[in-house]
């Protein structure tokens, strides 16, 4: 199935590889981009091979990458970076990539063929949670990013709400019903899933059109570099408004999602309607237009919603509906559909139900991503899904918390036994995380794994290692093989937080979304970082002082945990003085922990509101989308729905202004109460945080600035602080 996966996708592939012929030119200009003081040294040759392939050699004093396309030499260069220059790049395009003046010869050749075609990257959610204010030189670096870890399959939502102003208009809605069923920035990716609409919209004309800028250059890069962009087509999400445009069609209310309130509904146009043909053939048509096509699509139409109907012919006739509408609208279309909602509602997406759904789609047109395979692997539980082709995923992030965690070792035997019994429709693998974040070994692992599925994760992190100082200090790949077998131990999971980042509370977090747990020892993880501070030469190597600052912070935010506990007993215990103690304590933390992030943009609310406000082009539309980016980031959506604190994560000038804030309301709140000898009304006190966050979320305070210096000398003075 692999091999007539390659087959089934070549109109693809080829519509690609016109865009990127050239690849060792296109592969020399992506070295120029990423490491322009040693490109001259690098010479990138054409391999020809039936599968994805990349050589690192030297010949003549210069290094030698080769490869069957652009993205096969990006491998090779990658590699090249890491083992010979001991060189990172990060997904960042804030964090330098810093290689010697002159490039180094390998001792010796080598090289890898993927035991993959496909490497999808993205979630809709990552273009929410990191990407909604992103603009081209952050792309730019991301899609390089993509390309040196081996992407060929990236999910390309930009732009979508362009394709879709134009086809509504021609089905007769006007202009304010078009924007104002469109959400805020940030919350798109939820508006693509059928779950909400309208919520801090609508959108200007200069957001739309800016998008579709950005979109054309996004979509030019990834096929210029080989990629198969995987752009939307229409999953029956329409408009409330369309109906009074057309009383006749079939048009059903979907169920409630995040508790959103009956305004913020999401409306569904049944396949099975006349209607749905014509939407699908225009926007895609529409689509096309603006960004081209590469012919694969990605559908989601019961995201986290309820089907109308759960019967199974309902189910099969639902998806074959759908393909039918694809296929007519474009001959040569495949569906690639996430199955996360085969997991997140495993009540009704039976066996059964998965099966006639998946039947409604002839042979391998539907391509399925198993979306959450580090926690649970639908491949297993659906006759590797019943037959289609299918990407093993590993999501490893919710929301863009900011938690070390994921098991290295598990995500390594899970790959390598699906690469061996997986069947022969599996087709790739991918990364499905919902927003970047503080793991970045993690995700690069999974990818490192499509071209070796037999590494083990040991010798991974010792690879790691050496792109993060190992390569001049030894205690730096000492301290990275303690973090694979005594720090990554724990799959990730939905609410990953410390408590500096949950509603306040006296014992369990206040909230769905905010849980402390992990899975190792303290212990380990400050022995980490006393061998990360004990390297020397180094200090100047900014992928290590990511790591000091990185480890640094999840170490005090363990530390704020038990200060939490202490605090409790104190009220419990009535001790008035060692209550306010630990309150001063953990207000210490917060503040020491905010100025350890303020050295890392990317750790940074001032940075993340500045990238929001430069897109309006009134300060009303700045304004707007302030109050978006921080919405997300706090209360999500409303303040008394249970979304709230989703996204939460330790950045500078989050946790100064507004995790610090209600924590010092508690505190003071349970101190006070203690003075006065009555029993705390936590009840009462969270009410009063819950109107003070709404506020927050539509304030224009002044943050945090970004300082920018390196974290270790913070990061021994924190240690000895706290963690002593």
């Amino acid at each position: 199935m692999r091999k007539l996966f390659a087959t089934i996708i070549s109109t693809a592939l080829a519509t690609a590889s016109l865009w990127g012929a050239d690849h060792a030119a296109t592969a020399s200009a992506l070295a120029g981009r990423v490491v322009p003081t040693i490109a001259s040294d690098i010479v990138f040759e054409v391999i020809e091979s039936p599968v994805d392939t990349f050589s690192v050699s030297s010949r003549d004093g210069k290094v030698v990458i080769g490869g069957n396309d652009a993205v096969s030499m990006a491998v090779g260069l990658n590699n090249y970076l890491r083992r010979q220059l001991g060189a990172n790049v990060s997904w960042y395009a804030t964090e330098p990539v810093q290689v010697p003046a002159k490039a180094v010869l390998p001792a010796e050749p080598y090289g890898a063929r993927a035991a993959v075609d496909t490497r999808f990257f993205l979630n809709y959610c990552t273009f929410g949670y990191t990407m909604p204010y992103w603009k081209w030189p952050e792309w730019e670096r991301f899609i390089d990013w993509m390309a040196l870890n081996g992407v060929n399959m990236p999910l390309a939502m930009t732009g979508a709400e362009k394709s879709w102003y134009n086809t509504w208009r021609s089905f007769g809605l006007s202009d304010d019903e078009i924007r104002s069923s469109f959400t805020g920035p940030a919350h798109l990716p939820w508006h693509w899933m059928n779950n909400i609409d309208h919520f801090q919209g609508p959108l200007s004309h200069a957001w739309i059109d800016g998008q579709a800028d950005l979109q054309k250059q996004i979509v030019a890069r990834e096929r210029e570099l080989g990629m198969t962009p995987v752009l939307p087509a229409f999953a029956g999400h329409v408009p409330v408004s369309l109906s009074a445009h057309y009383p006749e069609a079939n048009i059903t209310e979907h169920s409630v999602w995040g508790e959103f309130p009956q305004v913020d509904r999401c409306y569904f146009l049944n396949p099975s309607d006349p209607l749905y043909a014509k939407i699908q053939k225009k926007f895609l048509e529409e689509q096309e237009k603006l960004y081209g096509t590469d012919h694969i699509y990605g559908i989601d139409p019961f995201n986290e919603v309820e089907s109308p109907d759960w019967s199974e012919d309902y189910l099969r006739n639902a998806s074959h509906g759908i393909f039918t509408t694809l296929q007519e609208a474009d001959p040569a279309a495949k569906w690639l559909q996430m199955t996360w909602n085969f997991y997140h509602d495993r009540k009704h997406w039976t066996k059964p139900r998965m099966k006639a759904f998946l039947e409604g789609v002839d042979g391998d047109n539907l391509i399925l991503l198993d979306y959450f395979c580090d926690n649970t692997e639908i491949w297993r539980r659906s006759d590797r899904y019943f037959g289609k082709p299918y990407v093993w995923c590993y999501l490893g992030n919710f929301g863009g918390n900011t938690m070390i965690n994921g098991n290295m070792h598990d995500i390594d035997k899970k790959i390598a036994e699906t690469v061996a019994n997986g069947g022969d429709n599996l087709i790739g693998l991918g990364g499905t995380l919902e927003g970047l974040d503080c793991n970045p070994a993690m995700h690069e692992f999974m990818l490192a794994k499509a071209w070796n599925p037999t590494m083990t994760a040991n010798e991974w992190a010792g690879i790691w290692a050496r792109s993060r100082g190992g390569d001049k200090a030894p205690t730096v790949a000492e301290a990275w093989q303690l973090m694979v077998d005594s720090v990554y131990l724990g799959r990730t999971y939905v609410g990953n937080a410390c408590l500096t980042n949950a509603r306040p509370a006296l014992e369990k977090p206040n909230g769905s979304y905010t849980s402390p747990r992990y899975h190792y020892e303290d212990a380990n993880l400050l022995k980490v970082l006393d061998l990360l501070l004990e390297a020397e030469g180094v200090d100047d190597n900014a992928a290590y002082r990511f790591d000091v600052m990185n480890v640094t912070r999840q170490a005090l935010g363990n530390e704020f945990n038990h200060t939490r506990d202490r605090f409790t007993q104190a009220y419990v215990d009535g001790n008035i003085e060692a209550a306010k103690a630990e309150a001063k304590r953990l207000d210490d933390i917060i503040v020491d922990l905010d100025m350890l992030l303020s050295t890392d943009p990317q750790f940074s609310l001032s940075q993340w509101i500045a990238d929001a406000r430069r897109h309006g082009r009134t300060p009303a539309e700045a304004d707007a989308y302030e109050e978006n980016a921080r919405t997300i980031l706090s209360i999500w959506g409303y303040t008394d729905k249970k979304l709230n604190d989703y996204a939460n994560r330790q950045w500078s000038g989050l946790l100064n202004s507004f995790y610090r804030t209600r924590w010092n309301m508690f505190t003071s709140a349970v101190i006070e109460a203690m003075e006065n000898g009555r029993d705390f009304d936590e009840e009462a006190t969270t009410e009063a945080i819950k109107a003070w966050e709404g506020q927050w979320a539509q304030s224009k305070a002044a943050e945090t600035p970004v300082v920018r210096n390196s974290p270790v000398e913070l990061a021994r003075k924190y240690r000895d602080k706290y963690l002593r």
